[in-house]
C-alpha cells in the first residue's frame, strides 16, 4: 500500500473515531503524523494535532472524504511529499513554520529514497516503535460503542496479551499465546466491522503491525472463476493489508462450493501468506458462530492460527433505542417524546424474527421514518421550518406499511 492509501486510511479512522462526519485537514494531519511516524517534521507537536481533533462529534456512519482532500492527498506519491504536506498542514492548522518543519527528524533524510518509486516501499524494519500514548483513548472509543460487553471484554484481554507479549519481545523472552489473528462471531449489524477496525489501530500503537489500517475483503474480493487467477487475487488483497488488518466478513463463504470452486484455493494462499507475513499481518475473520466455526475447523492451518474468538451478541432493544438516537443526532434530528415512547415495542417486534439485522435494522428503520417525516412536512405543498427538524411518532412506519414490514430482513441470511 502507498503512502497515498496508507494516509487516507489514517485519516478516516481519525474521522470516525472522533464521531466526525466528514474528513477535514485536521484529520489528514493526524494521518499524516500516524504514517511518517519518526519520519514527520520534528517540529509538528504530535499533541497540538491531537487536539485539534477535538472535540468529539455525533456521527456514527463512516465519514465522507470531500474532493479537497482528495485533491490534497492526490499529491501524496512517497515520503517527501508526505513530509511536505505535514510541513503544510502543520504551517496552517499550528502556526508552524512551514520552511522549519520541512526538514524531517534526524536520521529520516538517511532512509528517504532518491525516487517517488522507491520512496513507496517502507523502511527495513516493519514494526516502529509503539505508539503506546494512544492506547487509552482507543480503548476509551471501544468503551464508548453502544453495548458489546462481551466483546470490549474479550478486546481488552486480547490487547493485555499483545502488550504483555510486546514487552517480552523488548526484553528476549517468548512470545506466550502470540497468535495476533482473531474469530469474530455474531450476526449481522452487531458491530463487527467497527471493532475490528479499533483493533487494527490497537495493534498499530503496540507494535504489532506498522499501521493497523483496516482493509475489508469478501469472497468476490478473493475468490476467481478461474485456474491460476484465485491465488494472484488473494495476493492482490494482502498486498494491501499489510502492516494492518485484513477483515473478511461471512468468511465461511470461502469454504463453499462444489469440486469447480476455487473458495478451497483461496483459503489455502492465505493462510500461506498469513505465515509469510506473520510478523506484519492480521487476519480477522467474521460471520455466524456455527458457520464460522465449521469453517476454521476445515483446514487445519486455519485451526492453528485462529485461536482467539470474539462473540457479538444481538444488541438489546434498549441498545438499539440508544444506536436510533445516536443516528438521529448525527442527522441533527430531534425525536419527539412519542417517538422514544414508541420505539421499544417497534423493536421488539422486529427482534422477533429471524435473520434480525440489529443496527442495520435500527438504520433502515430511521431513514424510512425520515422519509415519512419528509411527506408530512410537504403535505401541503410548503416547508414550514418547524416540521424539518423533529421526528414525531407517526413518522414512524406501522408493522403494515407499506414501504415497511416487521418481519423484512435486514441483513444476511444464513447460508
Amino acid at each position: 500500500m502507498g503512502y497515498r492509501d496508507q494516509v487516507r486510511d489514517e485519516a478516516v479512522a481519525a474521522a470516525k473515531a472522533f464521531s466526525h462526519p466528514e474528513v477535514q485537514p485536521r484529520h489528514l494531519l493526524w494521518g499524516l503524523l500516524e504514517v511518517l511516524d519518526a519520519s514527520a517534521p520534528a517540529s509538528v507537536s504530535r499533541a497540538g494535532a491531537r487536539a485539534l481533533l477535538l472535540p468529539r462529534g455525533t456521527a456514527v456512519a463512516s465519514p465522507s472524504v470531500p474532493a479537497a482532500i482528495e485533491e490534497r492527498l492526490a499529491g501524496v506519491t512517497g515520503r517527501e511529499t508526505a513530509v511536505a504536506l505535514c510541513a503544510e498542514l502543520a504551517g496552517e492548522l499550528l502556526g508552524a513554520g512551514p520552511a522549519a518543519d520541512a526538514a524531517p527528524a534526524a536520521g529520516a533524510a538517511a532512509t528517504a529514497t532518491q525516487s517517488e518509486a522507491t520512496a513507496e516501499t517502507p523502511a527495513p524494519n516493519p514494526k516502529p516503535a509503539a505508539k503506546a500514548d494512544a492506547i487509552p483513548a482507543l480503548l476509551a472509543e471501544l468503551d464508548a460503542l453502544v453495548g458489546l460487553g462481551t466483546a470490549k471484554a474479550s478486546v481488552r484481554r486480547l490487547i493485555a496479551v499483545q502488550r504483555l507479549n510486546a514487552e517480552r519481545r523488548a526484553q528476549g523472552l517468548p512470545e506466550v499465546s502470540g497468535s495476533h489473528h482473531v474469530v469474530f462471531t455474531g450476526p449481522p449489524g452487531t458491530g463487527k466491522t467497527t471493532v475490528a477496525r479499533l483493533l487494527g489501530r490497537l495493534y498499530g500503537a503496540i507494535g504489532v503491525v506498522r499501521s493497523g489500517h483496516l482493509v475489508e475483503a469478501s469472497r468476490a474480493d478473493l475468490v476467481a472463476g478461474y485456474v491460476g487467477q484465485t491465488a494472484l487475487k488473494v495476493q492482490a488483497v494482502v498486498d494491501k493489508a499489510l502492516g494492518g488488518v485484513l477483515f473478511i466478513d461471512e468468511a465461511y463463504a470461502l469454504a463453499r462450493g462444489d469440486t469447480q470452486d476455487f473458495g478451497e484455493e483461496a483459503v489455502a494462499t492465505l493462510v500461506k501468506l498469513m505465515e509469510d507475513h506473520r510478523d506484519d499481518l492480521v487476519v480477522i475473520v467474521a460471520g455466524y458462530p456455527d458457520e464460522m466455526r465449521t469453517f476454521i475447523d476445515s483446514n487445519p492451518g486455519l485451526r492453528s492460527r485462529f485461536t482467539h474468538y470474539v462473540d457479538f451478541p444481538d444488541y438489546s432493544t434498549d441498545e438499539l433505542v440508544r444506536i436510533f438516537g445516536a443516528i438521529a443526532a448525527q442527522s441533527r434530528v430531534e425525536l419527539a417524546p412519542d417517538v422514544l415512547a414508541a420505539l421499544p415495542s417497534l423493536v421488539a417486534m422486529a427482534k422477533a424474527h429471524e435473520n434480525f439485522g440489529n443496527a442495520r435494522y435500527i438504520r433502515s428503520l430511521f431513514e424510512l421514518s425520515f422519509a415519512n417525516m419528509a411527506q408530512r412536512a410537504l403535505a401541503d405543498e410548503r416547508i414550514d421550518p418547524a416540521e424539518i427538524g423533529t421526528l414525531i411518532a407517526a413518522d414512524l412506519p406501522a408493522p403494515d406499511d407499506e414501504g415497511w414490514s416487521a418481519q423484512r430482513h435486514i441483513g444476511f441470511r444464513r447460508p
